[in-house]
């Protein structure tokens, strides 16, 4: 009997660990991340672009947001931007800044600027965390786990110019950093999702049905009315209930072969509709971008080859 329950925990051991290798440490294809990089670095050169038209009002020495009374509240942090004092410093950094996020979305030296990007989105962060939201957290999600990913070796000007020297093939190496970024990007994404529907079903509104229309009646940054649907209190409750159904599902339906094309799909019906509701368009392109860690590395390569024959042909 021992014997048996000794051999039982045995294979139960070798299995577990035979699982969790595969699971983290299976050298994978870069294609996947460097999509992600590409598209964050791009949201990122957008949004660091747009801090332009307000620049020196809320990031100035002596403007809205005061470096003394921000370094209070942001003791433990870093920005570099604590630092300037006039605004053609201000200006200085801010250009170098939008210039390193420029390289990093080109994937010019990536090894370095994904680490300096992450620096320059921080610092602007953490020193006006007043004018930050929910875009900026899973971005910065983002960009640390691409820190450790290769993300250059597609899609980038790295991969470019090694072709250009004649250097090894990308389509014959294989990275396990790839896939322990990918695995890392996975799982912190599935936690936000459900920490949304947590954070959600904390109050009264979405148990009942409403939370959706509290949303749709906020008139400052919506891109759509839907306050027709007042006269259609099923499709609120519809609408809001599909929308926790999913935020509660994903993080576990997700990782099924059989139901990730569904949970993917519902996704982009999902964050497209916060997106009219509330107007916040970075927050939906940043979830879409993160949920590409669950595309294939495979799918990936079929949609650029795909789009570069159209663009072949055309």
């Amino acid at each position: 009997m021992m014997r048996h329950i000794t051999d039982y925990f045995s294979r139960l051991s070798q299995g577990f660990g035979e699982g969790w290798t595969k699971f983290w440490f299976t050298p994978g294809d870069p294609a996947a991340v460097s999509a992600i990089r590409l598209l964050t670095g791009v949201l990122l050169v957008y949004m660091h672009a747009t801090l332009m038209l307000d620049l020196e009002a809320f990031f100035g020495a002596d403007g809205l947001l005061p470096v003394g009374e921000i370094a209070i509240l942001e003791a433990n942090t870093f920005s570099y931007l604590n630092f300037v004092v006039s605004p053609a410093e201000l200006w200085t950094v801010h250009l170098i800044g939008l210039a390193v996020l420029i390289a990093f979305a080109a994937g010019f030296f990536t090894r370095v600027t994904s680490v300096l990007s992450l620096v320059v989105f921080l610092s602007t962060v953490h020193r006006a965390p007043m004018i930050t939201g929910r875009t900026e957290v899973v971005l910065a999600m983002l960009l640390l786990y691409l820190c450790l990913a290769p993300c250059g070796r597609r899609f980038s000007l790295d991969a470019w110019l090694a072709g250009r020297k004649g250097k090894r093939p990308v389509e014959a190496e294989m990275f396990t950093t790839a896939t322990i970024s990918t695995r890392l990007i996975q799982i912190h994404l599935c936690l936000l999702v459900l920490m949304m529907a947590f954070s959600q079903l904390s109050g009264e509104a979405w148990w009942s049905g409403d939370g959706i229309w509290f949303l749709i009646t906020r008139p400052q940054s919506r891109l759509i009315d839907l306050t027709g649907l007042e006269s259609s209190p099923f499709a609120v409750d519809f609408l809001s209930h599909l929308l926790i159904g999913f935020e509660l599902l994903f993080p576990i339906l997700v990782w099924s072969k059989l139901f990730r094309p569904l949970m993917l799909a519902l996704g982009v019906f999902v964050w497209s509709l916060l997106a009219l509701i509330t107007g916040d368009l970075t927050f939906t392109a940043a979830m879409l971008i993160a949920s590409l860690a669950f595309v294939g590395p495979e799918t990936v390569l079929d949609v650029a080859r795909s789009r570069r024959t159209r663009v072949a042909t055309a």
